[in-house]
């Protein structure tokens, strides 16, 4: 999951050339950056999950909670956590959206400023993976 991040970050970050009027013009780049998304904080949740479960912790049903587990075993930072708590919450608008009503500006506005946070991350849980 670690290498999906990885490489899954990368279609993206090629897609942040893209202006803001060729981005909302051309439907299948839309797509793309929306499905890397999607499926990116998806293995973020997976990890979180899988390192809880690792850890001996109770494993919140509630992905937000997930996060915040880990910021409670000191293995997120605060701003992290704050981060991917918020790509669940705009995950769960890309699963559960059709299309047509997904706000196109907002996603341009996270592919941006927000693919810092996956490497971020990636880097909090490999810490807590090399120290154990």
């Amino acid at each position: 999951m670690v290498e999906y991040i990885e490489q899954a970050v990368k279609v993206p970050s090629r897609k942040q050339s893209l202006e803001l009027s060729e981005y909302l013009a051309d439907r299948e780049q839309q797509a793309i950056v929306e499905r890397e998304f999607q499926t990116t904080l998806e293995a973020c949740i997976d990890i979180a999950e899988l390192l809880l479960k690792s850890l001996s912790s109770t494993v919140p049903e509630i992905n937000v909670k997930k996060f915040a587990r880990l910021r409670q075993r000191d293995i997120l930072s605060a701003e992290t956590t704050e981060a991917m708590q918020e790509g669940d919450r705009f995950r769960n608008i890309l699963a559960h959206t059709y299309s047509l009503d997904i706000d196109n500006e907002r996603i341009y506005r996270h592919l941006q400023s927000d693919l810092h946070w996956f490497p971020t991350f990636l880097t909090g849980v490999r810490v807590t993976l090399t120290d154990d």
